[in-house]
C-alpha cells in the first residue's frame, strides 16, 4: 500500500469516528427519555463501530509494511542492477555472454517493479504508461554497445552519462515511496557547514 493510500484510509477512519461521535451526542440529546432506547442501542453498538474501522487500519498497515518489504529487495536489485549496467559501459569489447547478462539482469529489473506498481493512465483503449520508464531507457541505452560494435570512448561515456541521468530520474521518484527518516547523529562534512 502506498504512502497516499494509506495516508486516505487513516483520513477515512477518522471521519468514521467523528460521525460515531456526533451521532452518539446527537441520539442522547434527541432521546431524553429515561429509557434512552436509541441512545443505549448506539451504546450496545459502539463496540462494532470502534472494531471494524480499527480491523481495516490494521488491514491497512499489514499491506503498508508487505509493500514496504517488496520495495525493499526491489531497490536492492535494482542498485546492482544499475551498476552493472554502469560498469558495463567501461567494457571496450563486451563478450556476447556479458552482453546477454546484463540486457537479462536489465529486463528482470523491469519485471520485478511491474510486478509492484501498475501502469498509469490505462484506459480501455490506451495500455498506459509504465511507471518507472527510465529503466527501459536504460535497456535502450546498453543496447547500443552490442558485442562486434566499435564504440569510441567518448561514445561509451556519453551512454554512461545517460545511464546515470536516467537512473537519478528513477531514484528520485522511487525514493519517495519509501518511509524515510533523518538520521539522529548525522556525519556532517566539515567543509560545507564553514566549520
Amino acid at each position: 500500500m502506498t504512502k497516499s493510500k494509506l495516508r486516505q484510509s487513516f483520513y477515512t477512519v477518522g471521519v468514521i469516528y467523528f460521525v460515531a461521535l456526533i451521532c452518539g451526542i446527537v441520539f442522547r440529546v434527541l432521546d431524553p427519555s429515561r429509557e434512552a432506547l436509541l441512545y443505549n442501542t448506539y451504546k450496545d453498538l459502539i463496540p462494532f463501530v470502534i472494531i471494524m474501522p480499527a480491523t481495516w487500519l490494521g488491514y491497512c498497515l499489514q499491506q503498508r509494511i508487505s509493500y514496504m518489504q517488496q520495495l525493499r529487495i526491489i531497490w536492492s536489485n535494482l542498485v546492482a542492477t544499475i551498476q552493472s549496467a554502469h560498469q558495463y559501459t567501461f567494457l571496450e569489447d563486451p563478450s556476447p555472454e556479458q552482453y546477454a547478462e546484463i540486457l537479462k539482469q536489465i529486463s528482470i529489473s523491469i519485471d520485478e517493479i511491474r510486478g509492484v506498481f501498475d501502469n498509469l493512465y490505462v484506459t480501455a483503449d490506451d495500455v498506459g504508461l509504465y511507471p518507472f520508464e527510465p529503466l527501459k531507457d536504460v535497456w535502450q541505452e546498453i543496447a547500443k554497445i552490442a558485442p562486434g560494435n566499435t564504440l569510441s570512448k567518448e561514445d561509451r561515456k556519453v551512454i554512461r552519462q545517460a545511464v546515470f541521468r536516467k537512473w537519478q530520474e528513477m531514484r528520485i521518484e522511487f525514493l519517495k515511496e519509501f518511509d524515510r527518516h533523518v538520521p539522529a547523529s548525522p556525519i556532517l562534512d566539515k567543509r560545507k557547514t564553514g566549520e
